[in-house]
């Protein structure tokens, strides 16, 4: 009996010194990051980084070293990395892996990394998503070095990353296996990479990769029925109305391409059949396209609700058909494919759950559309709380398809980092299953938003009380509560003068109509005079290195800024005149002065030329997007004012900033 009460004792005491060793692991005892000869890309990139990073902090210089090679009796603690090597010092298998699955653990011989990984590249310049090649061993990677010690990414490219140095720091004992929250991560860094240098969209892909972002599920969330039905190819297009008119929608009392008849049995065929061969996705968008027009003939206008309206108060609320077509497609491609998805915007005339459907189907995806810029009106965020919860009652799987910085912001300042971090726990909390959209390039103005996204996306349910404190001290160090002020000095504008401005459209969402000829409203002159007092603050008390560096990065985003409300004031008061600027209203109705219009033309055309300066100026830094000004203003969006400020002159040369011209520069 004593003998089995001391061999007892003996073993407690041995299991809880081996924890107590683990538990004490110092990070400058690692000595070598061991990953298999033959890893994958995604699982060699999670080693490299590990070494970077880990070292950095360290102080040292971390060897990776090849499974093949690594001696257990060799001096010093390993980092092991992916499955392989887990494997081989647990000797055991970690397998399977649920998707995206990763796990820490602490072993006598150092930490293993480890998680669900694919093939495929490590990082996907070209997809501006966000890489779609699962990475387990990298979300181990991150979670390690970002939450235990203390390295973060605050934006892609120079000025992004802090990086601490904490050689004698010890590592807490791990034994955690997790799958992420939210299957889908994506937080859009500006438009298309055609249009950004291919430097920086390298780092946009890496700062999205060490941000936890991710789109492994293969869907796609997006207008569809050009794909579905070859319309882009316009000739194409006017040959099925020619053969089909009966597919197209009929509207004004003429059928058009723009949209599809959603009762119509072809195309419910043709829809049906493009899911079920769509091979590449796991979930097929069915989306219409963007805009009105939808089809008024009786059949679709017998699913609507009699005299229900969108939310612009005019249309009609068309949700009872669009998703009447969705649910049929849906349980279609369920009967024949039950794995497979079908995924469809909640948006403009379709935003609200339908009236008579009581479910929709356990394949069906809804990409809802909102915008949390637009809950700085508290009265649009309980709207939208509203809606959530009567969204939640009919679908089971909904998606969180946001514009955190989309192109309404024209990159100046908007910091609405509360209503992020609150739609994030609220739609959690309801049955949000995914994030993405829109982001911005413009980290110069909009840092906070970004910071607020995608650290909620990568953990919903955390305590956010101390989120953005974190983000200031993080950034800029001892000029934390300077930069801190300024920013809400912005935020300050609008909780006060966002309920002035001008509504062109009877909308209190976020319209882009009503926002752009309110900037004069919203931040008045006293408002860039109160940040720029805060932000010299932040000059004269940040250190050199990295925290002057972000305050200098902050200052050339401020800059842009004055420049635009000047630009954008000139605009206003030409259109006051007559002036004809597309989205700019005349709501004063002014007499012509042409000396005065004259002076205004040019001083339009000096701050045009400056915003163009400031485009071309730093293309690999994360500050303004040159590719928002390319496409909105010298694309198809075509919101060209400073090409008619310019003919107007008669000033010939084109702009500096297009497509063409973004692509023969560095």
């Amino acid at each position: 009996m004593l003998r089995n009460l001391l061999a007892f004792l003996f073993l407690t005491l041995a299991t809880i010194t081996a924890f107590a060793q683990e538990a004490r692991q110092r990070l400058a005892d690692f000595r070598r990051v061991v990953v298999d000869d033959h890893a994958l890309p995604v699982t060699r990139f999670a080693a490299e980084e590990l070494a970077e990073y880990a070292g950095r902090v360290a102080g040292t210089k971390l060897e990776i070293v090849p499974l093949s090679k690594y001696d257990p009796a060799g001096e010093g603690l390993s980092f092991f990395v992916g499955e392989a090597a887990g494997e081989k010092v647990l000797g055991q298998k970690l397998g399977p892996w649920k998707q995206e699955e990763w796990m820490l653990k602490t072993v006598p011989q150092g930490l293993i990394l480890a998680g669900d990984d694919k093939p495929g590249p490590a990082i996907s310049p070209e997809h501006q998503v966000g890489s779609s090649v699962a990475a387990g061993s990298q979300l181990a990677t991150y979670t390690f070095l970002d939450d235990t010690l203390g390295v973060k990414w605050l934006w892609p490219g120079p000025f992004g990353e802090h990086v601490p140095s904490r050689p004698d720091f010890e590592l807490p004992h791990f034994d955690v296996r997790r799958v992420p929250d939210l299957i889908i991560r994506s937080y859009i860094v500006g438009y298309p990479p055609k249009y950004h240098t291919k430097a920086f969209s390298v780092e946009a892909a890496k700062w999205q990769r060490r941000t936890r972002q991710a789109w492994v599920p293969t869907a796609l969330f997006r207008h569809a029925w050009e794909e579905i039905f070859g319309l882009r190819d316009k000739q194409r297009a006017e040959q099925l109305l020619k053969e089909h008119p009966e597919w197209f929608a009929l509207h004004n009392g003429k059928r058009h391409t723009r949209k599809m008849c959603t009762t119509n049995p072809e195309v419910l065929d043709i829809v049906t059949n493009f899911v079920l061969n769509d091979k590449n996705r796991a979930i097929s968008s069915i989306s219409p396209e963007d805009g009105g027009g939808f089809c008024e003939c009786e059949n679709c206008r017998a699913l609507d609700i009699p005299g229900l309206l969108s939310y612009d108060g005019i249309r009609p609320q068309i949700s009872d058909r669009i998703f009447t077509y969705a649910n049929e497609i849906a349980r279609r491609v369920r009967e024949k494919q039950p794995g497979k998805g079908v995924g469809i915007f909640a948006y403009t005339y379709y935003n609200e759950p339908p009236v008579k459907i009581e479910r929709l189907e356990p394949n069906l995806y809804i990409s809802f559309v909102f915008q949390a810029m637009a809950h700085v009106d508290p009265a649009v965020q309980e709207e939208w709380k509203q809606r959530t919860q009567r969204w939640k009652r009919l679908a089971p799987n909904l998606v969180m398809r946001e514009g955190w910085g989309n192109h309404y912001l024209i990159d100046m300042p908007f910091p609405h980092d509360k209503e992020i971090i609150e739609a994030f726990q609220f739609g959690y909390q309801n049955g949000f299953i995914a994030a993405y959209g829109e982001g911005s390039k413009a980290f110069a103005s909009q840092a906070p938003n970004a910071w607020a996204a995608v650290r909620m996306m990568w953990d919903p349910k955390q305590d956010p009380a101390n989120l953005m404190k974190e983000f200031y001290r993080v950034a800029y160090g001892p000029a934390a509560d300077a930069m801190e002020a300024y920013f809400g000095t912005f935020r300050k504008a609008l909780e006060e003068n966002y309920p002035k401005r001008n509504f062109i459209i009877p909308n209190r969402g976020m319209s882009y109509s009503n926002i752009l000829n309110s900037w004069h409203l919203i931040y008045p002159a006293e408002i860039l005079e109160e940040a720029e007092k805060h932000l010299q603050e932040a000059e004269r008390i940040a250190p050199p290195g990295e925290y002057a560096d972000r305050v200098k990065f902050t200052r050339f985003g401020f800059e842009y800024t004055r420049t635009m409300l000047e630009l954008l004031r000139c605009y206003r008061d030409l259109a006051q005149m007559g002036v004809k600027l597309k989205a700019f209203e005349n709501l004063e109705n002014l007499p012509r002065d042409p000396a005065r219009e004259r002076d205004l033309l040019r001083r339009a055309y000096e701050l045009g030329e400056k915003r163009e300066d400031f485009m071309l100026a730093h293309r690999d830094w994360a500050a303004v997007d040159e590719g928002l000004y390319a496409h909105i203003a010298n694309g198809r969006q075509g919101l060209p004012w400073h090409n008619t400020i310019k003919k107007m002159l008669g000033i010939r040369t084109p702009s500096r900033v297009t497509e063409e011209s973004l692509k023969d520069q560095p």
